[in-house]
């Protein structure tokens, strides 16, 4: 069996010894609730200096402080005299109490104290009782007058929740200098925190009340309108860009959790046994081109903004030309019934802004809508996206599933799924022959039982992302957990750390590494004359793979000198031994656990790429009603890559079909 390492950790506490180097105080409030939250929490934690904070639901404030400095604290007094601190209780908790702190809470506590010195890589600290980790290659300068100014610092804050899960969140502090370009809806600019970056200390802190900062200083949590921050789970191209990584983050915070806190706590992640698993290779679903041929399906592009954008057309036309050399490709003002259409429009902020009729229009036809303001027109891959999701309109609007071949899934009988939205309930029926039908259900439409049924699965529990009911009558549910899968990080980090380190290396060794590794004797002569021609007895490694250009005899020396001296000159992570170090998130697998069916879908590991955009989320499947599971014949639904474009859906892909459907119920965006 394989094994599949989650995000679920497995602690293991030493009380004794955080009794003997700290002291952890709670303070809590005689109503129950310590207001004003994150800003009392900066605000507290920089007067009385503790450690590390961690707040609990806004009842409890749990700090750290180190013991030979807390004597010198005297707490009465700071609550005494400190604003919003009225009816503010605190306990010095004693070993018995510290064991019944709530496991989640005093390990965020633990690591929230880490310190990041200013040499590191990774910047971390505890802001607003949490961990935010920070790296300066990502953050955003932009040009004001003649000065580059900070605008953006993204940062993952690391969370242990209530369940023991590591949570990795990107978070954005963004700068005033774009406050024309934050939008403010829930509440307004003045209710925000409001933090600076201390260049010193390579950290966020809060601005006290006192202090009157310029815009240029002042960084509050929100996204730029229109633009979201992304952290890519795992880049392992090379060591800066794993670093830059969720992954990179996670295996930096973790060295420091072992070197500065195993006395105190041991943190390790639960692993899992695979049952089942799908290895993937060329799926055979990507050949669009192949589809567009065969039906002879023409591509035309409404030009809806007239002269504006004609030159996006004239592009787009390009583009799809070259990619779909055996298709005609049109531009014209009108919609045409028989061919996939793609409509050029502004985005919503564009008529919002400048007072104008929204130009959007869901025909229910085959048409696909892209901004001028948004779309890559340039990008090969972002096109062949819209084609594909053409395809999938046109599927919607035959009622045939045509992108797969359905009847080699040899379902003997019709398969029903169904999602809610907004109090109505949806249903697509795929046959055996791969005919669809769509219905929407309000609850008066249904008998007493199926309604009651469908309100237990999907009332108040927002983690239901759909569920497939058989011919038989029994549903399985799919739920969304909190879990996910890890890689082997630390290892990657390390091969990665080891490859950065530009080493020197023997000439002599090379010569005989050279001919004892599996090469043609071409090659031997080669690379065995440029190291014979090299000045020195000595040579660097960057040296080394410059002079030996050969994918293939590099890829055998690398292998060949780590298996005798444990020196890495080049990692190869996309080769079998990707298997040891990224199957958990690779391909799809499941295990049962508790009559549960768990799966998760990964990255195609045939061929795959270097960058992991996304965490590969665990989800639950189960039985309605204690019913039979028989969601294992549903996993092949997910080996498709026209839903997520070069990557496999998540849940089964009728669903996309079923949510396009839903959408164009609707003439708005």
């Amino acid at each position: 069996m394989n094994k599949v390492t989650t995000n679920r950790i497995a602690p293991t506490v030493n009380f004794q010894n955080i009794i003997e180097d700290f002291v952890v105080v709670q303070f809590t409030q005689s109503d129950g609730y310590i207001k004003f939250g994150a800003q009392f929490i900066d605000e507290f934690s920089q007067n009385v200096m503790a450690k590390a904070v961690v707040f609990e639901n806004g009842s409890s404030l749990y700090t750290l402080f180190v013991k030979t400095e807390f004597e010198n604290i005297d707490l009465r007094k700071v609550l005494d005299e400190g604003t919003e601190m009225d009816g503010l209780h605190y306990k010095v908790l004693d070993i018995e109490q510290l064991q019944n702190v709530p496991r989640h809470i005093l390990i965020q506590l633990l690591i929230n104290s880490l310190n990041a010195p200013k040499s590191e890589r990774l910047q971390f600290n505890n802001l607003t009782g949490k961990l935010f980790l920070f790296k300066e290659s990502l953050f955003e300068k932009r040009k004001f007058g003649k000065n580059k100014l900070l605008t953006k610092i993204p940062a993952v804050e690391v969370k242990i929740n209530k369940d023991l899960q590591l949570q990795l969140r990107t978070t954005t502090f963004t700068s005033l200098l774009l406050l024309s370009r934050l939008k403010f809806e829930r509440k307004q600019l003045k209710d925000y925190a409001k933090y600076t970056y201390v260049h010193a200390t390579k950290s966020m802190r809060r601005i006290l009340k006192s202090e009157n900062l310029d815009a240029k200083d002042v960084f509050i949590i929100k996204q730029e309108q229109g633009k979201k921050t992304v952290t890519p789970f795992m880049d392992f191209s090379d060591l800066d860009s794993f670093s830059e990584s969720k992954m990179g983050q996670l295996s930096f915070i973790f060295d420091k959790i072992k070197s500065k806190l195993s006395n105190y706590i041991q943190v390790s992640f639960e692993i899992k046994e695979t049952e089942k698993s799908i290895r993937l290779k060329g799926n055979g679903q990507d050949d669009i081109n192949t589809i567009l041929a065969k039906e002879k399906l023409n591509l035309n592009i409404i030009n809806s903004l007239e002269e504006e954008g004609l030159d996006y057309a004239e592009t787009l036309k390009e583009m799809l030309k070259s990619l779909f050399p055996q298709n005609v490709v049109s531009i014209s003002n009108n919609y045409k019934p028989k061919a996939l259409n793609i409509k050029l429009l502004h985005n919503k902020a564009y008529y919002e802004n400048h007072g104008t009729k929204d130009t959007y229009s869901n025909t229910g036809g085959i048409v696909q809508h892209i901004t001028i303001e948004d779309f890559n027109f340039k990008s090969s891959s972002a096109v062949k996206a819209i084609v594909k999701e053409l395809l999938i309109k046109r599927d919607v609007h035959l009622n045939q599933v045509s992108l797969v071949d359905w009847a080699n899934y040899n379902y003997q009988l019709n398969q029903i799924f169904g999602i809610s939205r907004n109090d109505s309930y949806y249903f697509l029926t795929i046959a055996p022959n791969g005919s669809m039908s769509f219905e929407r259900k309000e609850p008066s439409l249904f008998n007493q039982s199926e309604f009651d049924d469908l309100i237990t699965i999907f009332s108040d529990d927002k983690s239901v992302e759909g569920i497939i009911k058989n011919d038989k009558g029994d549903i399985n549910i799919i739920r969304r957990s909190d879990l996910f899968t890890l890689p082997e990080f630390q290892n990657i980090y390390k091969k990665l750390l080891a490859e950065d380190k530009d080493e020197e290396f023997n000439v002599e060794d090379l010569l005989m590494w050279l001919s004892e590794i599996d090469i043609e004797p071409s090659q031997n002569n080669h690379f065995s004359s440029l190291l014979e021609e090299h000045s020195k007895n000595t040579i660097l490694k960057s040296e080394i793979l410059r002079l030996i250009d050969h994918r293939s005899v590099k890829k055998k020396l690398a292998k060949h000198i780590e298996d005798k001296t444990g020196k890495v000159l080049k990692v190869y992570m996309r080769d079998q031994s990707k298997y040891d170090l990224m199957d958990s998130n690779l391909d799809i697998h499941s295990y049962i656990e508790n009559g549960k069916l768990f799966y998760y879908v990964g990255t195609i590991g045939d061929g795959m790429r270097t960058k992991i955009g996304r965490a590969s989320v665990i989800r639950e499947i189960s039985g309605f009603l204690d019913g039979p599971i028989f969601f294992d014949k549903m996993l092949p639904l997910m080996n498709v890559d026209f839903v997520r474009y070069g990557d496999l859906t998540v849940i089964p892909f009728p669903f996309k079909y079923l949510r396009e459907w839903i959408n164009l119920q609707t003439t708005t965006r």
